[in-house]
């Protein structure tokens, strides 16, 4: 999750207050970049979500008009979860998500972050807190079902366990981050700042852990593309101590019959610049239909406020990733700050701030196509 700019496992990411999709101000990244419009992202026909925070974008199905899009709102002190479905311009629906309390567990927040269609139902991924376990611990959340939450039974908690190896660790936080084709991807805690990731095959009801590169103190899996088959492709951060402690950002192929191992792992920072002196943070992932890949990222200079850019990865002749194009862009004029949280086609949906007292809104930002 991401709070001003910071990946932190333990605390839910930033609102995105007013925000599906009217029509607002367009604007552009620089003189020199390509023009991107904005539209505000708003949550219809419902009371008590008209404040989202998107988190996650997938298509309803194949070739689709319509979208799944994640997020959070803010309620009574604790976080809700929201699914909504329709174009994404507007004009769907939305429905609340509250993973539900049971015996010796009263859940106090919910949060989704990434959707995938599953037929007639949904699968989302996210996090929750229970009053037992307090405000900070995390629970992995999985839901498969109507799209409205309806299915009580289709909650289930992630919890990596198997993947601790050491006796005297215990899982502190998990979040599910990012799913498709039947796999999760997410982070767990057995220390704070260590951060790890791992990927869970949904139909065997197994984890896997995603390592990391050597002399990196953290690894973060944010987003999961389905290729077909058995192919995978992954994108994140990893906290690189060899670059000085910077986040840097990664795409990796993962074949579910070879589970333990990424392959095409590649090391990406912003405007391919050197990864000491800039930082960089892959938050979302998504095919661009010939290929290669479209991803949504933050980055930013040591000490400064995090950036949003888009980037598109193409495929070389022998399957490994290409240098990245890149696209950054910042909200109309008079936000303070923006921040990239999903991509879907050529759709970023983030978070900016503005106003006195500073306000969070959300938006969905359409890059010019590139290839």
């Amino acid at each position: 999750m991401k709070v001003n700019g910071r990946h932190a496992m333990y605390i839910t990411i930033p609102l995105i207050l007013m925000g599906l999709l009217n029509a607002c101000n367009s604007g552009s990244s620089s003189s020199s970049s390509p023009t991107v419009s904005y539209n505000k992202f708003f949550c219809p026909n419902t009371t008590n979500v008209s404040f989202p925070g998107v988190s996650g974008v997938r298509e309803v199905e194949s070739n689709s008009a319509q979208v799944y899009v994640t997020g959070v709102y803010v309620q009574y002190g604790g976080n809700h979860a929201f699914l909504y479905q329709g174009t994404v311009t507007g004009g769907g629906i939305c429905n609340e998500f509250n993973f539900p309390s049971g015996v010796g567990r009263t859940v106090t927040s919910t949060s989704l972050y990434g959707p995938d269609n599953s037929g007639h139902n949904v699968v989302v991924v996210g996090s929750y807190t229970t009053l037992e376990s307090g405000p900070i611990a995390q629970q992995g959340l999985l839901y498969i079902g109507a799209p409205d939450g309806s299915t009580t039974a289709g909650y289930k908690t992630l919890y990596p366990v198997s993947l601790v190896t050491d006796p005297n660790d215990s899982i502190i936080n998990t979040l599910g981050h990012s799913t498709m084709g039947g796999m999760v991807v997410g982070n767990y805690d057995t220390r704070l700042l260590t951060g790890q990731a791992f990927i869970y095959n949904i139909a065997t009801d197994t984890y896997y852990q995603l390592k990391r590169p050597d002399g990196s103190a953290s690894l973060t899996a944010y987003g999961i593309w389905y290729n077909g088959g058995t192919s995978y492709t992954i994108a994140g951060g990893y906290s690189d101590v060899n670059a000085g402690g910077m986040n840097t950002g990664f795409i990796a192929d993962w074949d579910s019959t070879k589970p333990e191992v990424m392959t095409n792992f590649t090391s990406l920072s912003y405007n391919n610049l050197p990864e000491s002196t800039v930082g960089t943070h892959f938050e979302g992932i998504t095919g661009d239909g010939h290929g290669g890949y479209n991803l949504a990222a933050d980055w930013n200079y040591p000490a400064s406020l995090t950036t949003p850019t888009f980037a598109h990865i193409a495929r070389n002749p022998d399957g490994s990733f290409a240098q990245a194009t890149w696209i950054p862009f910042n909200y109309f004029p008079g936000s303070s700050w923006t921040s990239a949280n999903t991509i879907y086609k050529n759709y970023i949906l983030g978070l900016y701030q503005a106003g006195t007292p500073t306000m969070d809104y959300g938006y969905v930002a359409t890059i010019p196509t590139i290839y």
